[in-house]
């Protein structure tokens, strides 16, 4: 008896089986890792339908940085950051298991950082990357609403081997890698990098009384005026910069903001998040505005470290601050503690803080675009002003000849 024979079918290549189908036969090989991180990422956030892909990178000093991603700005890439056990990200790792919330808004966990507005992202499922037993970093996937399906945990899961490989091959040691940007012609400076960060301490579940957030702004406007009045003293010259800094960080507009979100019942953490969040939807301009949008973002970032009763980043003497933007408030702080320098990933018309450094003799390296993706938190870095040439992890013959 014959038997009827059935033609195979041929799957129909919708755009997330193609997003498979490139996922599948990974990034092309002898390519940054940013740039393979983030093709990967683009082809997930299809596969499962996510606005939001992220990797994180466990890198030196128990840090996660984001290293690739698909959904937001390419510039937070290299300058978000996290230790392990912070955040819903870092929890993932620290516990080496997924972690899912559906909205992360209400989460004790919830890490805020203002340049990606994850507010409004909320459903998170992060998955460690692992080689072996060992963790190298975190797949973050992101949605406006949860939760999360198993589907979506085990194509999560699955996908992180990949990426984790990936990390293997391709992650990038940064030694004597040299960059290039837009000097102030200050001279030289040799030191470790000590990477800025923008992300507001974890929100605070106690509820504290309404009176320490005005404590709390009243303490850093006196830091402020107590560096702008160091700093005016130290110069020869006026420097507009520093004034600028003084009006923009002397309004009392933000606080009297945050005294409105504490009359419709919001925590006061919560009040500076969504202050930091209206701020931050302002760094998509250039310039006067950036300018100021930058310099806002740190001083509410300080008020929220002084209201959570956390210290602020410690800058070291002999170190380099290295950031995206550089605003007055960290500008002046890594002055006052001994820093020798700065490098900024944007233009210098961007930052109040460079022409600060300038004006009191430091050197600085700006619109070095590739800073993030080539320097790691304390790497040495030799900087020329006057070229704007950058050296990460100068060889000793690099240094001496960077002395001389």
């Amino acid at each position: 008896m014959d038997v009827p024979r059935v033609p195979v079918q041929i799957i129909e290549r919708s755009e997330r089986v193609q997003a498979a189908l490139r996922f599948a036969a990974g990034a092309a090989s002898g390519g940054a890792l940013t740039t393979g991180l983030n093709y990967l990422c683009d082809q997930l956030a299809m596969v499962c339908n996510a606005p939001i892909a992220s990797v994180y990178v466990l890198e030196p000093g128990e840090e996660l940085v984001l290293r690739g991603n698909h959904g937001y700005d390419r510039e937070v890439l290299g300058e978000v950051r996290l230790k392990v056990g912070q955040g819903i990200t870092g929890t993932a790792v620290e516990t080496l298991r997924p972690v899912t919330v559906n909205d992360a808004r209400v989460s004790e966990q919830f890490e805020y950082f203002p340049q990606l507005a994850e507010e409004r992202y909320p459903a998170f499922l992060a998955v460690p990357l692992l080689s072996g037993s060992r963790p190298r970093g975190a797949l973050v996937l992101q949605r406006e609403k949860g939760p999360f399906s198993e589907e979506d945990l085990l194509i999560a899961v699955i996908a992180t081997r990949a990426l984790a490989a990936l990390v293997e091959s391709e992650r990038p040691a940064g030694a004597h890698l040299i960059l290039h940007g837009d000097g102030n012609a200050r001279g030289r400076a040799l030191g470790a990098a000590t990477l800025l960060s923008r992300a507001l301490p974890r929100r605070d579940p106690r509820r504290p009384p309404a009176e320490q957030l005005g404590a709390a702004f009243k303490a850093v406007r006196e830091e402020v005026v107590q560096l702008v009045e160091r700093a005016r003293s130290a110069l020869q010259q006026g420097c507009p910069a520093l004034e600028e800094i003084g009006v923009a960080l002397g309004d009392v507009r933000f606080e009297e903001r945050a005294g409105e979100h504490l009359a419709a019942g919001v925590a006061p953490a919560l009040a500076l998040e969504r202050i930091a969040a209206e701020v931050a939807r302002a760094l998509g301009a250039h310039g006067e505005t950036a300018r100021r949008a930058a310099d806002i973002e740190a001083f509410l970032g300080a008020v929220a470290h002084r209201l959570a009763g956390h210290e602020q980043q410690r800058i070291r003497r002999g170190e380099l601050l290295v950031s995206v933007h550089l605003p007055g408030l960290p500008a002046l702080r890594g002055w006052a503690y001994g820093a020798t320098g700065a490098i900024c990933a944007t233009p210098r018309e961007d930052s109040t803080g460079v022409a600060v450094l300038s004006a009191l003799g430091l050197p600085v390296v700006c619109g070095v675009k590739q800073v993030f993706e080539a320097v790691s938190q304390g790497d040495r870095i030799a900087v020329d002003a006057d070229s704007g040439e950058v050296i990460v992890n100068p060889g000793a013959a690099q240094v001496a000849a960077w002395r001389r």
